[in-house]
């Protein structure tokens, strides 16, 4: 009698972490998901899902990644993947999902205002005047520092990494697992920054518009 091979089992992370189902949470996770591990969302009508996101690989294997009602979250994959690297995965999403629970805006609500003020301010300025472009990217530089060092605080970095520059700001963020959006980008507004003030660069309109663009996207990825 031959006996029935049986079928590998599918690779598997479950993991209960409280809040994290939350509204303003689950947006913060999907975020930090979008931006560190490039997930893509995906539709799910399942009655206790509250999101269903799809992590692609570069090995080919599809990692699904999903929230639940009761502040479960399931990571799993075919067992195809290596079950190390599938572990090394899942702890990145757990990790994300951890740092999600963690808002600025609820932390440091008064310096996130001021941030959200200067953007407001860059947003309201006319572009067509070279000196005013000038001055938006400068506020956006500052915009950007003001959430990064605030977003330090709440990861619990203090002391002289506070004052350091953007670069070694994101560097010290990326350190503690935490994804910063557009870090590249937000990197060449102050260089941009740079050549205005010691220089006297004068940004044109695209330059201008962008830095803007991307310090607004910062605001809501950071600040939300």
């Amino acid at each position: 009698m031959v006996s029935a091979v049986s079928k590998p089992k599918r690779n598997e992370r479950r993991v209960k972490i409280p809040e994290v189902s939350k509204a303003d949470t689950a947006k913060r996770f999907h975020n930090l998901l979008s931006e560190s591990l490039k997930c893509k969302k995906v539709e799910d009508k399942g009655q206790y899902v509250v999101t269903h996101h799809r992590i692609h690989t570069t090995g080919g294997q599809d990692v699904e990644v999903i929230l639940y009602t009761n502040d479960t979250v399931f990571v799993s994959s075919s067992p195809r993947m290596a079950r190390s690297e599938f572990e090394a995965l899942a702890d990145k999403v757990v990790g994300l999902a951890e740092i999600s629970k963690t808002s600025v805006s609820e932390l440091r609500p008064v310096t996130v205002l001021r941030a959200k003020s200067l953007l407001d301010y860059a947003s309201s300025l006319d572009f067509e005047d070279e000196n005013q472009r000038m001055v938006a990217v400068i506020i956006c530089d500052t915009s950007n520092e003001i959430m990064l060092t605030e977003l330090m605080k709440t990861l619990g970095i203090t002391g002289p990494p506070l004052d350091e520059g953007i670069p070694e700001k994101i560097q010290s963020i990326k350190g503690k697992g935490r994804p910063v959006h557009k870090e590249d980008e937000i990197r060449n507004i102050r260089e941009l920054r740079n050549a205005i003030v010691h220089r006297g660069q004068i940004p044109d309109m695209s330059q201008a518009k962008k830095c803007l663009e991307i310090c607004a996207g910062a605001f809501q990825q950071i600040c939300a």
